[in-house]
């Protein structure tokens, strides 16, 4: 067994496959463990921490409009929505952004339409913003020293659409707090 791809408790997505001769791997999106080597950080020691990565369905669907086909919807144990041919093209780079996150990569606080505020970074190129959205928790069911890493959404950003990042944090500050069982504070939202 691939333990990379087969850890219980998260989704191993399905393949789609709307219609005959039409298959889209989810492979790449398939969970998997990223070790980590934290610094010491003022008071806290050093700690060899496990990442488990996750990715949500929004990095590869949209909401169900109009004239989406029936064929296309695609579902987990919550909702239903769109398969997007456009946010699964970019979906291939996820793994690499993720693995890059510790290692450096400028993170945001963001807030979302309903106020809860998680964390993003940013891909640029070629004269687009891949905006890629997670979480970072402890996951005490896999034992010490151990975090869950969800990716919420990623998608390239309209231009013109508004800037919902409110201040920088550092990846061992946020992991720090979510080995904690505590959260950073984000900055106050603007006025």
């Amino acid at each position: 067994m691939d333990v990379q791809n087969k850890i219980a408790g998260l989704i191993q997505w399905e393949d789609h496959a709307p219609r005959a001769g039409a298959s889209y791997s989810l492979k790449h999106l398939h969970p998997f463990v990223l070790p980590h080597e934290m610094a010491a950080l003022n008071k806290y020691p050093a700690a060899s921490v496990n990442i488990y990565v996750a990715f949500s369905l929004h990095t590869f669907t949209h909401r169900i409009m109009g004239d989406d086909l029936p064929e296309d919807d695609y579902s987990d144990n919550r909702e239903t929505r769109c398969f997007c041919h456009e946010r699964y093209k970019h979906s291939h780079r996820l793994p690499t952004i993720v693995r890059e996150i510790p290692t450096g990569r400028e993170l945001f606080f963001a807030r979302a339409l309903s106020g809860i505020a998680n964390y993003a970074t940013f891909d640029i190129g070629d004269g687009t913003t891949y905006a890629v959205y997670f979480d970072l928790m402890r996951y005490k069911a896999r034992g010490p020293n151990t975090v869950l890493l969800m990716v919420e959404s990623a998608y390239v950003r309209e231009p013109g659409k508004p800037d919902t990042t409110e201040g920088r944090i550092s990846f061992n500050a946020l992991l720090g707090h979510a080995l904690r069982g505590t959260r950073p504070k984000p900055p106050p939202r603007a006025r």
